[in-house]
């Protein structure tokens, strides 16, 4: 049983790259073309692969450094503010206009090229749309560096990367999920929401992202805070 505030934290960083308006519309992209639920778990083996991978690197690459293994509690601050200070910075330019005005031109370059696409190449885009995004690569660091000062074992590590790859395509999964229980009766609604996905909803990612990043340098201050009161006693 996963200690509760590693859970918490694990779905919040999990959620924070699963919520991903236009990675969720090239999924519901691909429902409205040929061999659609296939196409779909191409594309999200990819994604998983990528998340999975990438938080793997992180704690095998993380373990080799001395740093990464004695800083402890220090090092699990160090993390939150250097993840707090990215997120916000990375939350304020993703609500500037021109950065969404570049992300709906890129879009729709690649929602026009993506019936074309199949097999290792799908596959590919996934781990693509997954590694591309660099606030997805501050919850990467942020939850292989919990597992790296929290000293979990081989089991327990397994367990946490588990649950935070499962979170990371949780949201992706629900077209292909109401696809199965609707089937063609959901194609229109399919074609409006992905419309509004591209075209209106990337801002929700900004707000979401600086969120996030304001919790983590709570957390870094509130670790900062206690360690200063420990050294004075």
């Amino acid at each position: 049983m996963l200690p509760f505030h590693w859970l918490t934290q694990t779905l919040a960083f999990g959620l924070g790259i699963s919520f991903s308006p236009l990675n969720i519309a090239l999924v519901a992209l691909l429902l409205l073309g040929t061999q659609p639920l296939r196409r779909c778990g191409t594309f999200l083996t990819g994604w998983v692969l990528a998340n999975g991978g990438a938080l793997s690197a992180v704690v095998l690459i993380g373990g080799r450094l001395s740093w990464a293994m004695h800083l402890g509690s220090r090092g699990q601050i160090l993390i939150d503010l250097i993840g707090a200070g990215a997120l916000v910075g990375l939350g304020l330019f993703q609500l500037t206009p021109a950065v969404a005005i570049g992300e709906e031109n890129w879009a729709m370059q690649l929602m026009t090229r993506l019936p074309e696409l199949d097999g290792l190449p799908l596959v590919g885009l996934g781990a693509g749309c997954a590694l591309v995004s660099p606030e997805n690569l501050v919850f990467y660091v942020k939850e292989g560096g919990m597992l790296l000062t929290n000293h979990t074992s081989l089991r327990g590590d397994l367990e946490v990367g588990a649950v935070f790859v499962a979170v990371t395509a949780s949201l992706l999964l629900l077209p292909p999920l109401l696809w199965i229980v609707n089937g063609e009766g959901l194609r229109v609604s399919l074609e409006r929401v992905n419309d509004w996905l591209v075209h209106r909803a990337e801002w929700l990612v900004g707000v979401f992202a600086l969120v996030l990043g304001v919790y983590l340098g709570w957390q870094g201050i509130e670790g900062l805070r206690h360690l200063t009161l420990l050294a004075s006693a």
